[in-house]
């Protein structure tokens, strides 16, 4: 495994290498500057498979560096893994929204570090790269209904970056502290007749619907430090630390109404009839192993039983169109 490590802080690079050669992981690069791990990042041909950033560094910081190492080709699925000092939640959003797979806080564990790079390396090795789509530049010939992607897989959005994997949304989770923990709320969305939606948009008319349904969501909470996680099958789960939930059940009726305002519409000019149902929030686990797990598919229960009652009270008015909450 080759690791590249950026940080101006000649002592962290030092500890990481003889922290790493310890632990079998001998293969490590370092680089004092965003302008040195670029240039090693375009000459070197045989390619870094996890990247350590250390967020704060003069000139360019590990944030914007995150987000430049995206855009190379080679690197848009690679781990990275930020080192902060930051305890501002805000800095550690951006990070994921720039692209990042994990963060480890300074002062570091050595122990801690060692787990959270070869989580990288399992992640690497076995998940299946999400595809990234983009709602702005359609296909030429594309066809409705077929895919590069199952309905069952998770997707990213081109500028999108609210809208992270759902191994870092649980990344992210799973090491919110106590007090984080307490500021915290965890939803998920479903989109209805999603079966219906795959089969008859073409891949950029299914990224537009994405992408308009994620503006709404992100519109009606209005949090700056929410983020989502496109998990596949009609699933968006989200996460909002550090200030007061947005009002539930309303949540789901202003969705609609900025839904219904929307311009998703198919290449045709038939508007998109884009339906969500929203979960009431809940508060994550505290035990950490358990955290991620249990508080996402408790989160997606609640969405599937906001589904099934909304489909009730649809039937129960005749009407195909979103109700009202109650």
């Amino acid at each position: 495994m080759r690791l590249l490590a950026v940080d101006d802080d000649p002592v962290v690079l030092d500890l990481l290498t003889v922290v790493f050669g310890q632990e079998d992981l001998p293969g490590i690069t370092c680089a004092q500057s965003a302008g040195q791990a670029l240039t090693l990042l375009e000459e070197d041909e045989a390619g870094f498979d996890c990247l350590i950033l250390d967020i704060e560094m003069p000139g360019m910081n590990g944030i914007e560096l995150c987000r430049k190492i995206r855009r190379l080709p080679a690197y848009h699925d690679t781990p990275i893994v930020m080192l902060t000092s930051v305890r501002e939640r805000i800095e550690i959003e951006s990070a994921f929204g720039a692209g990042a797979t994990d963060y480890v806080t300074k002062p570091f564990d050595v122990k801690e570090i060692i787990t959270r790079i070869r989580v990288a390396k399992r992640m690497s090795e076995t998940t299946e790269r999400a595809p990234r789509l983009d709602p702005l530049s359609p296909a030429p010939d594309a066809e409705a209904g077929v895919h590069d992607f199952e309905i069952t897989c998770p997707v990213r959005l081109n500028q999108q970056e609210q809208l992270i994997l759902p191994f870092s949304l649980g990344n992210y989770l799973s090491q919110l502290s106590r007090q984080a923990l307490d500021q915290c709320c965890v939803f998920a969305i479903r989109i209805e007749d999603i079966e219906k939606l795959y089969a008859e948009c073409t891949t950029h008319e299914f990224a537009i619907a994405l992408a308009e349904i994620v503006d709404a969501v992100v519109e009606v909470v209005d949090h700056p430090n929410l983020l989502m996680a496109y998990e596949g099958d009609g699933i968006l789960l989200a996460i909002s630390q550090g200030a007061e939930p947005p009002e539930w059940p309303l949540i789901e009726d202003r969705t609609h109404v900025l839904l219904n305002e929307g311009s998703a519409i198919f290449a045709d000019g038939r508007p998109m009839d884009l339906r969500v149902s929203i979960g009431n929030p809940i508060p994550p686990y505290t035990n950490r192993n358990q955290r991620v797990k249990k508080t996402f598919d408790r989160a997606i229960d609640r969405a599937r039983m906001r589904s099934r009652s909304n489909a009730a009270q649809r039937q129960k008015s005749g009407k195909g169109s979103p109700v009202g909450m109650f």
